[in-house]
């Protein structure tokens, strides 16, 4: 075969082809290794596993993204990566797979286990204008390390020729950059990243864009290609813009899941806070209604004296108007006493003259007796007043008068017993009532403490408790005791007495998660806690085996989900528990104390204990029947129950203690007004109350002045006018004696209550004064005062304003009661809410505890959420679900709906390009585009529809409306967003608009007339299936690398790696002579077989040989054209004599025994993965292409591709 002069007018001069290739140290071409290539392409060839797909392999190393980079593709059937291979194994010489001696498993053989230095370095050229330009790649491998990091690199481009052995040095102990910057920087450009290397080399090369270098990467496993669409779909075709449309959507997507996860946290933080608000309302009402009753209870006394000082003064008052009338009267009753007084004395004294003076001293005499006699009849009243009182009549004589007396000392004496005896009774009562009010007391703060905190545990625990969690800023939730998170196993509540007596000391036992037990020890130390606390520091613990199937740690289990409802414990608080409770309490439960005697620890129904073989104890000081006093699992609820059970007990018994105290004072008041009588009794005598003898001396007197008045007849009318006298100066002394004793009434009346109404107004100002302010001084509560007064009547007298006062001060007390427990019912529920918001989002209460001091803060923040978050969280939601439904959705399902015009579009193009070249004689191939209606699609298209859709009224969207479009697209962009297996398919399925279409392949006569139709590979041989998939190959290349106004594409190389090795002599020349029109440099590896069909298409050949072992690749270089407009590098020549070439082949043949490379020996191994950089591997061993000398010969005679197929 001659050599071919390129023409003067060639388009491909100015084109940039490879021109030669180096390699040093790679796979099993061990040191350095320097391959001219010409310019119309070379062909590799050699036994299988020689090395020609390392060398290929050596060209993608440098131009192909790692990203992108597939070694020894050709080799799998679908095109994939040899996984084997990599970057490493080719570095450091990987050439077999054999078992250790040792171990016999397999393992990987290396030619270069040490340090070890790699280098590739690509030369292209273009004639017009002659430029050159050198591209390298350097590795340096450490001497450890087989992972990926283990390499080091550097990305060089040079102007001109660069020969690698030259750079090799600065690569012997690590890539030396300031070394190759300061020796050979004029010369050449240090790159550190590839996507700068690459995309300088581009724009120097004419490759338009990566794009390109993928495409040509995936040429170079054409073979594999056995199917149209295949081709179309998987190398001409990009990945479509919807994986990244899909991958931006939910990526962005999780900003507007953000959002929504912020406004419903924002939702539920107000739906968790908003009864804070009525909570603070009612808490502030029943503060301001205790503080009101509070005010009014204390005016209450304060507030009576003013109306006793009002009833007073009116009292006093009327007296003295009284008395001022009466004194008018007693002063006419004495004048009228005073005349009367006269006119009898006057008749007094004209009766002496008419000589009736005995009868004057008789008539006085019998006035004596009678006043005596009215004077007994006073007494003997009083008397049998008093008597009355003992059930006892006034004697008849002065002996049972004495009888009478002795008795009533008697009398007396046993009243006085009686009265100690009800006085101690009376006290003993008082003790008892106290002792009950304040148990009521207790009850009323339990119930308080049980209603805020949710807990049974007894009162001062839980205050100690809360002393601690305020001290370490954490709930009190994280601090459970031990008996709130137990309960009593369904169906052993028979044995709930032996159970206390076992574990109720445990139950009290506070339980200290471990990351808190230090700030817990301290709190402990440091405060006063006002209880006997033991706490348990929550280390890990296991739980004992055998522990027997009836002990007690097998009926007692902890609340289920205890831990995960209290933050800052964890779902092991059960596990804890369980192995504590194995542990601490594995006391068999048996019927009675026969049943003890032979076992080593155990509790009998009745509660007795036996913790040892000697050791037992009952503790009877509390009732374990009583629900009262259990401590497991007792349930707050049924503890209200309890104590309101108690307190109704307790006041029944009050009430009834009250009826006794008040009849036993009822009983003294009795016994003391006997006293009384006796005493009055006692002190009379008899004579005083002899009414008998008074009346005979009387009745004497009487007679005797009968008599007189009988004996003197004219005294008769002066008698009867002294007597009308002396009745008139007596009833004139009468009245004037009553008139001055009311008067003296009226005016003891009135100085008396003028002087306690003095003291009683210097007492009030006095206390006013002490307190500045009056109790009751405030008009509104005088007047609530008043009202309340009234109530018990309009005109209350002064003996009536105490009673009052106290029931008032009853009513007041039970109002005030009844705000404290709405008060306490508030606090609790607020506590209880800001717990659930300190346990749910611990971040968002920042310093704010639950406690009711920082109720003003979760108020604020509650505000801030009503007027701040809550609206601004739903304000972005309500943005991004908008933008991202009308961009992302919107843009990702037109940009599926385009598909089928997208992939026209790109087609037509590569039409253009096939209808440049014919397919076969007169005929030309051209690719129709059909749809695929896919039912995943539509459905996909579907939803996206449905999420779109009314994007443009958003902002009238409701709340429900827009949740549901959420939710809509969350479910798309989660299965967009998840690994599992069946949505990966179905997001290829969806997104990967490739598959939306179909291609079909037509095949038309010159006039236009469709003549084939090929859909896919089906029916076609494997010879037609490739010619089908090169010519479209080519159209694609040719479209990708060539600008619009060229007539070749810029960058020429087109490496295929074992291509047309299916099809006949024909269909190869067709598909080769497609690829030379369109203006390609071809380089080729193929079996040995298809060597004379190629020469026509190539400018030479180079046989790649290795030893037996596979271990040393060779190669052999034979050329057939110029290198570089007429000059022959050294140790090659031209083609031109038969016998030369069949030497030549001979040469080749003999320069190495076909050895097993890597890429075809067995198992996993990789080619390239070799020995230390010692020894002849790395010794400076250079290897030029083997070039036999072959002078011209006839160009009819076989060339040199015969030759070496022979």
């Amino acid at each position: 075969m001659s050599r071919r002069p390129a023409a003067p007018a060639d388009p491909t001069a100015a084109q940039h082809r490879l021109a030669r290739v180096q390699v040093h140290n790679w796979g099993t071409f061990g040191g350095y290794h320097d391959l001219p290539v010409p310019r119309r392409g070379l062909v590799l060839t050699g036994p299988s596993g020689s090395g020609k797909s390392s060398l290929l392999d050596a060209l993608a190393a440098v131009l192909v993204p790692a990203k992108n980079l597939r070694f020894n593709a050709a080799a799998q059937d679908s095109g994939g990566s040899d996984r084997a291979r990599t970057v490493l194994s080719y570095v450091r010489g990987a050439y077999r797979r054999s078992p250790d001696p040792a171990t016999g498993e397999i393992s990987t053989d290396y030619l270069r286990q040490g340090a070890t230095r790699s280098g590739i370095a690509l030369t292209f050229a273009s004639a017009e204008p002659a430029e050159r330009l050198t591209l390298v790649r350097l590795f340096h491998a450490k001497a450890s390390g087989a992972a990926g990091d283990a390499i080091s690199q550097a990305l060089i481009l040079a102007e001109g020729d660069l020969d690698l052995d030259e750079l090799m040095p600065y690569v012997a102990s690590g890539i030396d950059r300031r070394a190759i910057r300061r020796d050979l920087g004029e010369r050449l450009r240090l790159f550190d990243k590839y996507d700068a290397f690459a995309a300088s080399f581009r724009r120097r090369l004419g490759l338009a864009s990566e794009v390109a270098q993928r495409l040509l990467h995936r040429t170079q496993a054409a073979k594999s290609l056995t199917s149209l669409d295949t081709l179309l779909r998987d190398f001409m075709l990009d990945t479509p813009a919807t994986f990244d449309q899909a991958n931006a959507a939910v990526e962005q997507f999780s900003e507007l899941r953000d959002a929504h996860a912020s406004v419903v946290t924002a939702r539920e933080q107000e739906q968790v806070l908003g009864p804070l608000a009525d909570h603070d309302r009612t808490i502030t009402e029943a503060r301001a209604e205790q503080k009101r009753t509070s005010a009014l209870a204390a005016a209450v006394e304060h507030h009576a004296q003013r109306l006793r000082l009002e009833r007073l003064e009116v009292e006093r008052d009327k007296a003295a108007q009284a008395a001022a009338a009466l004194s008018a009267e007693v002063r006419r009753a004495a004048l009228a006493e005073d005349e009367a007084r006269a006119a009898h004395r006057d008749l007094a004294v004209a009766r002496q003259g008419a000589g009736g003076a005995e009868l004057g001293e008789a008539t006085a005499r019998l006035e004596s007796a009678e006043h005596d006699l009215a004077r007994a009849q006073d007494q003997r009243r009083s008397l049998a007043a008093a008597l009355a009182v003992l059930e006892a009549e006034v004697p008849d004589d002065d002996a049972a008068f004495d009888e009478l007396v002795q008795a009533l000392g008697r009398e007396e004496t046993r009243i006085d017993q009686d009265l100690k005896a009800l006085s101690e009774a009376e006290a003993a009562l008082v003790v008892e009532l106290e002792r009950l009010r304040s148990r009521l007391a207790e009850l009323r703060a339990d119930a308080e403490q049980v209603t805020a905190t949710g807990s049974a545990m007894p009162r001062p625990l839980l205050e100690a408790r809360r002393l601690i969690a305020e001290a370490i800023g954490q709930p009190s939730s994280v601090l459970p005791f031990a008996g709130e998170v137990l309960r009593i196993v369904e169906g052993e509540e028979n044995w709930r007495a032996a159970i206390e007596a076992v574990a109720s000391g445990f139950a009290r036992h506070l339980l200290v998660p471990d990351h808190l037990y230090r700030q817990v020890a301290q709190a402990v130390d440091s405060h006063r806690l006002g209880a006997r606390l033991s706490y348990d520091r929550m280390l890990p613990v296991t739980a004992p085996s055998g522990v027997p199937a009836d002990a007690v740690a097998r009926k007692i289990e902890p609340v289920p989900g205890a831990g995960g409802a209290r933050a800052g414990i964890g779902d092991g608080l059960a596990d804890w528990l369980n192995a504590e409770l194995l542990r601490r309490f594995d006391h068999r439960c048996v019927e009675d104390a026969g049943a003890l005697v032979g076992i080593e620890r155990g509790v009998t129904r009745a509660g007795q204990v036996k913790s040892s073989r000697t050791a037992h104890v009952k503790d009877d000081r509390r009732d374990l029947a009583d629900p009262r006093t259990w401590t497991i699992g007792v349930d707050a609820r049924d503890r209200l129950e309890q104590i309101a059970q108690e307190v109704s007990e307790l006041r029944a018994r009050q009430e009834a203690a009250e009826a006794r105290r008040d009849e036993l004072t009822g009983r003294a008041v009795a016994l003391r007004s006997r006293r009384d009588a006796c005493l009055r009794a006692r002190e009379t005598r008899w004579q005083d109350v002899d009414v008998t003898s008074a009346a005979a001396r009387m009745e004497a007197l009487r007679r005797r002045c009968e008599r007189l008045r009988e004996d003197t007849p004219e005294l008769a009318e002066l008698e009867a006018r002294l007597e009308a006298a002396a009745q008139v100066e007596d009833e004139a002394r009468e009245n004037h004696v009553a008139l001055r004793s009311r008067l003296a009434e009226s005016e003891h009346l009135r100085d008396t209550r003028a002087q306690e109404a003095e003291a009683l107004r210097e007492r009030l100002e006095r206390e006013e004064g002490e307190s500045q302010t009056a109790p009751s001084d405030t008009p509104s509560l005088t007047e609530e005062l008043n009202a309340r007064f009234h109530a018990h009547g309009r005109h209350l007298g002064l003996d009536e304003l105490a009673g009052v006062a106290s029931a008032v001060t009853r009513e007041l007390s039970r109002e005030r009661e009844a705000a404290v427990r709405r008060e306490t019912q508030a606090v609790g529920a607020v506590e209880r809410a800001m717990t659930q918001y300190a346990e749910r989002w611990p971040v968002a209460r920042g310093q704010m505890l639950p406690r009711i001091d920082y109720l003003p803060d979760h108020l604020d923040r509650l505000e801030e959420l009503r007027r701040d978050d809550l609206p601004r969280h739903e304000r972005r939601f309500a943005e991004l679900l908008a933008s991202q439904t009308r961009q992302n959705v919107g843009q990702l399902a037109n940009e599926v709906r385009r598909a089928a015009s997208q992939v026209r579009a790109r087609i037509g193009p590569v039409n253009d390009a096939l209808a440049a070249a014919e397919y076969s004689p007169g005929r030309h191939l051209r690719i129709e585009v059909a749809e695929r209606r896919l039912p995943v699609v539509t459905d996909f298209l579907a939803d996206l529809a449905a999420i779109s859709t009314g994007t443009l009224d958003l902002a009238e969207e409701t709340r429900e409306e827009a949740e549901a479009r959420f939710d809509r697209l969350r479910r798309v962009m989660t299965r967009l967003a998840s690994s599992d297996p069946r949505d990966a398919t179905w997001r290829t399925q969806v997104l990967d608009t490739r598959l939306h279409v179909s291609f079909t392949a037509v095949e038309r006569d010159e006039t236009g007339r469709p003549v084939n139709y090929y859909e896919g590979a089906s029916g076609l041989s494997g010879g037609q299936r490739q010619k089908l998939v090169v010519f479209c190959l080519a159209a694609a290349l040719r479209y990708q690398l060539t600008e619009a106004d060229a007539a070749v594409p810029g960058y020429a190389l087109v490496v295929l790696d074992e291509a047309f090795d299916k099809t006949d002599v024909a269909f190869t020349r067709a598909g080769l002579d497609v690829f030379a029109g369109f203006g390609f440099q071809l380089l080729l590896a193929t079996p040995m077989k298809m060597l004379q069909t190629l020469e026509e298409h190539v400018g030479g050949a180079a046989m790649v040989t290795n030893n037996e072992e596979g271990s040393d690749s060779r190669l052999s270089l034979v050329l057939f054209e110029e290198i570089d407009g007429g000059s022959v590098p050294a140790g090659a020549s031209g083609v031109s004599g038969v016998p030369k070439a069949a030497e030549a082949a001979e040469a080749a043949e003999v320069a190495g025994a076909p050895g097993v490379d890597a890429e075809a020996g067995p198992g996993p191994a990789a080619p390239g993965d070799g020995a230390a950089e010692t020894g002849a591997a790395e010794g400076g061993e250079h290897h030029a292409a083997d070039n036999p000398e072959v002078p011209d010969g006839d160009p009819d005679e076989p060339d040199l591709f015969s030759a070496m197929e022979e």
